[in-house]
């Protein structure tokens, strides 16, 4: 009997653990000019952060370019329980970088560049170790980093072409206790950490047919993602700590994701030198996120501590931004932006380490520019959609809020 017991309790608890983390990949972590007009900028593409959206749009630069910022994303949850019971997130901020370069290095139709960015953004939740979400997740938190090195050619006036290689770095951190009353103790806790990388590829294509219209074209590919880390178990029950070896476990873990690849469009309108609209579509292939496969090398059957297989079955989401600059003078821009970004998450796989729902953005941002010399700013509000599910992780109600703010400063030599 408590073999059984053990067996119900343990199993399948580290997948759950490592159920990937949207990490507001929909929020504005590339550069703040981009940001304020909603991120709509593949048709736009005029500064060194272009390389994050189209890399045909460094060719527009003239000389050396270094350009970078950071974000400050402050995330806020509540859940609800099916019988009314409430639980928040506790406060946090975090603050995924960005840095480029670009030089046309004397040559009249080629620059290149290099990218340093956090493509799907930096985040997490962490919730009340004592809380209604504690058997789920108490805490959980993505980190991703590119390094994109860049090359771009101006094939005529009209366009250019451009292309580039991505290392990945991620990281994956969580933690949830552990349900031991039926072996009459108290909880224990499974803390995991784990990093991977991977490699992948970016093309784009920035069309000008007049001076008014800018077209823009990019894709980003698939990134596999190899994680290796160790999951540590510890406070295990008196009764279960036979099977363990003790009070506490540890094991390496191996496990791979694959990252989405994503199909841009984007379309800039200029009817005045000083007045820019923008639009992208953006295609996020999500579907890549269709199962979650778990190798632990310490395994103990007897207690469900085995290799396991979780299904995710995210979607394919298809994003729109709209965008709009106006120069005040030579020196002063006002921006403003909206992004419609669906949730990829079904409600199956729903769970408080990434209760993802339907975003609204809504961005404001402005520009100082004198002589060498560019600061942007932007301010987001992220109004996420309320998600109500019914699933075997973890059924009630979802309400999230982002704020965004970022700053990034540029220099032409």
């Amino acid at each position: 009997m408590i073999k059984r017991e053990i067996l119900l309790i343990f199993i399948a608890h580290i997948a759950l653990l490592l159920l990937p983390i949207t990490s507001y990949s929909g929020g504005p972590v590339h550069g703040a000019k981009a940001a304020a007009m909603g991120n709509a900028f593949v048709g736009v593409a005029d500064d060194p952060s272009a390389m994050a959206y189209n890399p045909a749009g460094i060719t527009q630069l003239e000389g050396t370019n270094i350009y970078g910022g950071v974000t400050a994303v402050i995330p806020s949850t509540t859940y609800t329980s099916p019988t009314g019971e409430e639980e928040k997130t506790d406060f946090q901020v975090f603050y995924p970088p960005n840095l480029y370069a670009t030089s046309d290095f004397g040559m009249k139709d080629i620059s290149i560049g290099l990218g340093i960015f956090s493509p799907f953004g930096i985040g997490g939740r962490k919730w009340s170790k004592d809380g209604l979400t504690r058997y789920v997740s108490t805490e959980s938190m993505i980190a991703t980093l590119w390094i994109n090195p860049t090359v771009a050619y101006q094939v005529t006036q009209t366009l250019s072409i451009g292309a580039g290689i991505e290392y990945m770095y991620a990281r994956n951190e969580a933690k949830r206790m552990i349900n031991q009353s039926a072996l009459g103790a108290g909880d224990g806790e499974l803390d995991l950490n784990a990093t991977g990388n991977g490699w992948g590829y970016d093309l784009g294509i920035l069309f000008k047919p007049s001076e008014k219209i800018s077209l823009g074209f990019a894709y980003r590919s698939r990134v596999k993602v190899s994680y290796s880390g160790t999951a540590h178990f510890t406070n295990i029950a008196p009764a279960a700590q036979p099977l363990f070896g003790g009070a506490s476990f540890d094991t390496p873990i191996h496990t791979d994701s694959t990252f989405p690849d994503i199909l841009s469009f984007g379309a800039a309108y200029r009817p005045s030198g000083r007045v820019t609209f923008a639009f992208d579509l953006e295609e996020v292939r999500w579907s890549s996120f269709k199962n979650i496969d778990i190798e632990l090398e310490n395994q103990v059957p007897a207690a469900g501590f085995t290799n396991s297989s979780t299904p995710l079955d995210w979607r394919n989401v298809l994003t729109i931004k709209f965008g709009a600059e106006y120069l005040l003078s030579d020196r002063f821009a006002l921006r403003g932006g909206y992004a419609y970004v669906p949730t990829p998450v079904p409600g199956q796989t729903l769970s408080p380490s990434n209760p993802d729902s339907n975003q609204n953005n809504v961005s404001i941002g402005f520009g100082y520019r004198r002589e060498k010399m560019v600061i942007d700013f932007f301010y987001m509000a992220g109004f996420y959609e309320r998600r109500t599910v019914t699933n075997t992780i973890l059924s009630g109600s979802y309400d999230n809020f982002v704020h965004y703010t970022g700053v990034s400063l540029g220099y032409r030599f």
